[in-house]
């Protein structure tokens, strides 16, 4: 039975299906190893002491199987700048390790596309938590952006899914602890207008395709 695929949540997952488990490098520290996960130092730390080389020990980890969330954020009080070379540190160990990248952007999308230009055809680069409009996800993937969408996205009337390439396309639960992956699957698959079950091969065969998990 093809499995449901979670590409970002902040919570170990009761879902029937596979998950990558969000490590907020630099707050906590903490380093869930158990199952599939991604680690990064988040806009949000931008400013703070962070080793890295205890960051870069972690992502050779073999569960480790994308680095994020990192990115870019106008919202938080951090300068730009900051986080700007924080975040390049980062695509550069994405290149080093071949890992895709989880990407966090908030109001920040002109300078995203502009310094992700270089990496496009290097390594694979995930907006998580995609809640916009239709005219920036197609920007974003015209731009070589693939895009996990989050479940208020499907809420949004005004938004015609069934245009965009489910190629491009990621699920997941972010943030909400009592979301359960199959839910947004079953919400996604009346926007994309398939059935379910097809949603999940395509979006099974986009994670094989990007994501190193082969015999872990």
């Amino acid at each position: 039975m093809i499995p449901y695929i979670n590409i970002h949540t902040h919570h170990l997952s009761k879902d029937n299906g596979v998950f990558l488990f969000n490590n907020r490098f630099g707050f906590d520290k903490d380093c869930y190893v158990d199952t599939f996960f991604s680690v990064g130092i988040h806009p949000w730390d931008s400013n703070l002491q962070i080793s890295s080389t205890e960051l870069e020990e972690i992502i050779q980890h073999p569960k480790c199987v994308a680095i994020g969330e990192c990115g870019l954020d106008k919202v938080i009080e951090i300068d730009l700048g900051i986080q700007k070379k924080i975040f390049i540190s980062q695509l550069e160990l994405a290149v080093k390790y071949q890992k895709p990248v989880i990407i966090h952007c908030v109001k920040a999308f002109d300078e995203l596309i502009e310094i992700c230009k270089p990496y496009h055809m290097q390594i694979t680069l995930i907006i998580h938590g995609f809640n916009k409009s239709g005219q920036l996800a197609k920007q974003l993937i015209d731009n070589g952006f693939y895009l996990s969408l989050n479940s208020a996205i499907f809420k949004k009337v005004e938004i015609d899914l069934s245009i965009l390439p489910i190629e491009k396309i990621f699920l997941e639960t972010d943030n909400y602890e009592s979301l359960l992956i199959e839910d947004v699957y079953q919400k996604a698959a009346i926007c994309f207008q398939i059935q379910e079950d097809e949603l999940k091969a395509k979006i099974y065969t986009n994670f094989t395709a990007l994501f190193n998990t082969n015999g872990r």
